[in-house]
């Protein structure tokens, strides 16, 4: 019996079509690939280049723009999920944060800035087009990401085994990254040609196979709230890399700090009402990346604030 696969769906397709491709997708899938998504081919291999140079750069390099408990942004090799410490390292990138920069490396802001705009606006479009797949205005979350929002660009490095850290860091879990959720509405990652991502699906976990050409995009933790769980944010992973190590390249469409997240009044009626009580991003994004930083108790997830 063959495997299902993940969607593709051409962006560049007649509106009405690509509409309902990506609302049953989102429904069913929570996570597809997408052509015809307007990013140049040279944009993507200069932020991947960059992204090489960095994490081949040396340590102390590195270290130098750590992250902290107060600042989310930076440089990273410790990062937990499920309180089990991911075998990647990482650079976080926020357009609209404090992110520490090496000062060895000037050329890497402006690359990453230049992408992460691309990114945004193509986030902004997909938002605008799920929107329509639900029966509401395209413009219905729009206020939720302007004037300011809290979007960040991650660099991922899954390297082969697992990096050489200090005796205080916790243990390595069995995984790149283990099962979650995205906290935010949603994500467009850049792979790579090397596997390693998988989505659950019915059950079973299914590889992402990179398409060449293409983005992936899942749904996050606020679109299953604002949808009122049409759109479903799926458990995702990463395997351990062995033999080839493996880099993405992640944008997160995260709504403005002061944003309530609750479904989108036009999917709530008597017959279907409220699956959550309002969401504050702020409150569940500082409780997702204190988990993230450090083993400070279970991840929060939206069935907290199920009703």
């Amino acid at each position: 019996m063959t495997a299902p696969t993940i969607p593709v769906i051409d962006l560049s397709a007649r509106r009405e079509a690509v509409v309902a491709e990506l609302a049953a997708a989102a429904g069913s899938w929570g996570f597809f690939q997408v052509t015809g998504h307007g990013l140049a081919p040279v944009l993507v291999a200069d932020v991947q280049a960059a992204a090489r140079a960095f994490f081949a750069s040396d340590p102390a390099l590195k270290q130098a723009a750590s992250r902290t408990l107060d600042n989310p942004f930076g440089y990273y090799d410790r990062e937990l999920t499920k309180n089990l410490r991911d075998r990647k390292e990482i650079f976080d990138f926020a357009p609209l944060g404090q992110t520490p920069w090496p000062p060895a490396m000037p050329e890497l802001r402006p690359v990453l800035q230049v992408f992460a705009d691309a990114c945004h606006a193509l986030a902004l479009d997909l938002l605008q087009r799920l929107c329509e797949g639900l029966a509401q205005p395209p413009a219905s979350l729009v206020a939720h990401f302007a004037p300011t929002h809290g979007s960040f660009l991650r660099l991922n490095h899954y390297p082969t085994g697992d990096l050489p850290l200090d005796a205080e860091a916790p243990p390595a879990g069995p995984f790149g990254i283990s099962h979650h959720t995205d906290a935010g509405a949603l994500t467009v990652l850049l792979q790579d040609q090397v596997q390693g991502l998988q989505v659950q699906y019915r059950g079973a976990w299914l590889d992402v196979d990179p398409l060449p050409g293409a983005l992936t995009i899942n749904v996050g933790d606020m679109l299953q709230v604002w949808s009122n769980d049409r759109y479903l944010a799926p458990l995702h992973r990463v395997r351990a890399s062995s033999g080839q190590a493996r880099l993405s390249i992640a944008w997160f469409l995260n709504p403005g700090r002061d944003s309530i997240i609750a479904p989108l009044p036009g999917l709530v009626s008597e017959s279907s009402p409220a699956h959550y009580r309002p969401l504050p991003w702020q409150e569940f994004r500082n409780l997702r990346a204190l988990g993230d930083y450090g083993d400070y108790g279970e991840e929060v997830q939206i069935s907290d604030y199920r009703r």
